[in-house]
């Protein structure tokens, strides 16, 4: 058995792919590990008491032991793991492991630069690195001055697809859309989409955007039906996937690109670009653009949206390809690695 204190700083409110990761990671150590590992999550408020329930409101209510990371050292643990991107913290002595996703905040100007000596940190002072794909291994490695080899490329999960229940919002007025699952962020290729929605509508007025964040800072195109949800539930979400003629994913930097699988998962025909890691996640399953290309991203649309051909064929093929990645061999990999580090 190996007592692990997870930093949970950022679990609270984290619904971005990150937050996802670190709550299926921690399901499946609960649900099939807990014969080979013990919990605690590690939070920065010393009097925890007071902040159990909202920690614990994250991870379904499990009772993981709540730890300040005052107090960490009294807590008999044998390792820590960061899993947001980098060390939050570096007053510890235990063997530590941490989970970089991408290098955005190295190499994307203006990206959140003062969270670099974070990621330095962790490459100082970690036993063990993790990251999520080829593509970010070989990125950190550069901004890092590491070698590739002291990362542990462990490729995020996806579950099984929810079964359809009721759920507040109706999709149906909505049909047929092009969803788009993530912030709505230039990094991410928003700017672009709207430009291609631009076109789509000109030939399909009857296509709407349908995106799961705030789009309040964005000037939204004439022409274009854009319907911003926020955050939506799992259920809300997977009612979504079911529904949408296809996910739209434009991103110019991603050290995974999780909405992809999730998508693919529940039978969505995937638009992605063929920038960063979204080819080596999403395999020949995806129909490709160049990042920035609105044109192509539009073209890429109204070909799913008017050949039901093809557009059975990604779904086939997006089936196939989530299958080949799962939580439960995630969870797996990353507790050996950090059992590893003992």
């Amino acid at each position: 058995m190996i007592r692990i204190g997870v930093d949970a700083w950022n679990l609270p409110g984290d619904r971005r792919g990150i937050g996802r990761y670190l709550r299926e990671i921690l399901r499946v150590w609960w649900e099939r590990e807990r014969n080979r590992v013990e919990v605690a999550l590690i939070v920065p408020e010393w009097h925890t008491v007071t902040v159990r329930g909202r920690y614990l409101r994250e991870v379904e209510w499990r009772r993981y032991r709540i730890v300040s990371r005052r107090y960490h050292r009294r807590a008999r643990l044998d390792a820590l793991w960061f899993p947001f991107n980098g060390c939050s913290w570096t007053d510890f002595a235990l063997p530590a492991t941490a989970t970089l996703h991408d290098a955005s905040n190295f190499v994307l100007t203006n990206y959140a630069p003062a969270t670099q000596e974070i990621f330095r940190a962790a490459a100082r002072r970690c036993a063990a690195l993790i990251t999520v794909s080829q593509f970010s291994r070989r990125e950190l490695s550069r901004e890092l001055r590491i070698p590739e080899s002291r990362f542990a490329v462990i490729p995020s999960g996806v579950s099984a697809p929810r079964p359809p229940v009721p759920v507040p919002l109706d999709v149906g007025p909505l049909q047929p859309y092009v969803l788009y699952v993530g912030d709505a962020e230039r990094r991410k290729g928003f700017d672009t989409l709207l430009r291609a929605m631009a076109r789509v509508s000109r030939a399909r007025r009857d296509v709407s955007l349908v995106v799961t964040s705030s789009i309040a800072n964005w000037d939204i195109p004439d022409g274009v039906r854009a319907v911003a949800l926020g955050h939506v539930d799992d259920d809300t979400l997977a009612a979504l996937y079911r529904s949408c003629a296809a996910l739209a994913f434009p991103s110019r930097y991603e050290g995974f690109g999780l909405p992809v699988l999730e998508a693919m998962s529940y039978g969505a025909p995937v638009v992605a670009s063929d920038a960063a890691a979204l080819p080596e996640v999403a395999g020949t399953a995806a129909s490709y653009v160049p990042p920035g290309a609105d044109a192509a991203l539009a073209e890429a649309i109204l070909r799913v949206l008017s050949d039901a051909g093809y557009a059975a064929e990604l779904r086939a093929e997006g089936f196939r390809r989530a299958t080949m990645f799962s939580w439960e061999e995630t969870a797996k990999r990353t507790l050996d690695i950090i059992a590893g580090t003992e």
